[in-house]
């Protein structure tokens, strides 16, 4: 009787220690269940910041072309200028021409509307010369204007390159949690059985 008895102990003892370790053996699971969720919600998180990101990268893509648009209206405004002064200068020389040929016919016949056409003329040109001045001056600040958009323009281009890398290195990061919960995941699997 008393070796039947041991034998009892010995078999409950045994299964005392199965149910720890079976116990055991659950908790470990659910801590690794409930890893696996906050992986899953790190996750979700960080594939809205990607989201964030992308969103971000697409408005910063939509400013590139919007400024390389005023770029271009820039370049546009400043070659119509020069056109503009090329005739001015043009019509200058032109109408120079004429009157000189038209004092020399006239001269004495004329020679006191000479001078005041002379006088004229100066006012005109000086006038004329105010003009272009205003234009070069344009010219110049719509060429500053450029230079500063140009800036701006490289400024969001490194902005971008910089958010790309920060956005590839996150998404490395998720891969190596998902690939070590799934290993640790497949451990389990495997001692369970």
């Amino acid at each position: 009787m008393s070796l039947r008895d041991e034998k009892l102990d010995l078999v409950k003892l045994k299964f005392k220690s199965v149910n720890k370790r079976k116990i055991m053996k659950e908790k470990e699971v659910l801590k690794l269940r409930n890893k696996e969720r906050a992986l899953l919600e790190e996750l979700g998180s960080l594939k809205s910041e990607v989201e964030y990101l992308r969103e971000r990268l697409e408005d910063m893509k939509e400013q590139i072309s919007q400024t390389q648009n005023q770029i271009s209206m820039i370049e546009i405004c400043r070659i119509s200028e020069e056109a503009k002064s090329r005739a001015h200068l043009s019509n200058l020389n032109s109408h120079l021409s004429d009157f000189e040929r038209l004092f020399e016919k006239e001269r004495e016949l004329i020679e006191l509307k000479n001078k005041e056409q002379r006088d004229i003329e100066a006012a005109e040109l000086k006038l004329r010369i105010q003009k272009e001045k205003q234009i070069l001056e344009i010219n110049a600040e719509h060429d500053r204007e450029a230079v500063v958009v140009e800036g701006k323009c490289a400024a969001v281009e490194k902005e971008c390159a910089v958010l790309k890398k920060r956005n590839n290195a996150i998404m490395l990061q998720l891969r190596r949690k998902l690939l070590e919960t799934e290993n640790k995941r497949r451990q389990l699997m495997e001692m369970n059985e």
